[in-house]
Order: structure tokens, then sequence, then C-alpha cells
């Protein structure tokens, strides 16, 4: 097998995991109870609209690290095919973060400048939530940058 191929794989199936074990633990051990006690003026729609969003995404990377998996067990690695499981990734993981359907949160072009989280949400959601994007956020960063070849 190539070795770039290889590594890349893994190295995307890494941040998979990753992600998708922090989301899981977070949606495990967190409910709306929870986050209205620590902090009792969040909007619940809202917080439901987030939570809803943490469940697609940690959904879509465990989509995406189990066709990965499948890629490291078969015998066709050629790059095309690695390119059309890689573009399932970019789109569903990657753009859905940055990006969510329901506008949640959006992306601040400026926050590399800023040395701060990309994502801006629309309303507060509270500090558990934050601190939730801040842990995953360089995994989806690094995913992007492994998989923006594709966007074109």
């Amino acid at each position: 097998m190539d070795t770039h191929l290889l590594s890349q794989a893994e190295s995307i199936n890494e941040q998979l995991i990753f992600i998708e074990s922090e989301l899981h633990d977070f949606l495990d051990f967190t409910s709306i109870d929870k986050l209205l006690e620590a902090e009792k003026d969040l909007d619940i729609e809202y917080l439901q609209t987030v939570l809803k969003e943490f469940r697609y995404l940690a959904i879509f990377c465990g989509e995406g690290r189990q066709a990965i998996g499948k890629l490291l067990r078969t015998s066709q690695y050629e790059q095309d095919y690695f390119d059309k499981v890689y573009k399932g990734i970019y789109y569903k993981c990657v753009i859905e973060y940055f990006s969510p359907k329901d506008e949640i949160w959006f992306e601040d072009s400026r926050a590399s400048y800023k040395n701060k989280c990309a994502i801006d949400f629309q309303q507060h959601p509270g500090e558990l939530i934050i601190e939730t994007v801040k842990k995953v956020e360089p995994s989806f960063l690094k995913l992007r940058e492994q998989l923006d070849y594709l966007e074109l």
C-alpha cells in the first residue's frame, strides 16, 4: 500500500475517532437540565438544536470512521477510491461543522487572526457546549486542512 495513502487514512481516522468520542461523551453525560442548571438564562429551543447538531456530527464522524476502516481493510488502494470516501467525510463532517444547515453557529473567518475559536454561536449556548467545541475544533481544522483539496 502507498505509505502516503495509509498515513493520510490513519490520520483522518484518528481525528474522526477523537471527535466522535468527545461528542458522544458530552451527549451521554449532558442533558438540557444540566445545561440549564449551570446557566439558567439559556434558550431551551436553541440548546435542543445545538445538541441535535452534535448528534448529527457524532453520527457522521462514526460513519466516516467506518468507511475509513473499510478502506484500510480493502485491497483497492487507488487514490480515486480514497478520494470518494474522503469527499463524503469532508462534506458530511467538516462542512457540516463549520456551516451547519440550521445555521445555529457560523465560522468566524478571522478567528485565526484573533487567536480564538472559529465558531461563533447565534446565541450563548452555555460554557459546557463552548468547552466541547473548543475540544473538537482542532480536529475539525486538521480534517479540513487534510481534505480541502476535494472542494475544487
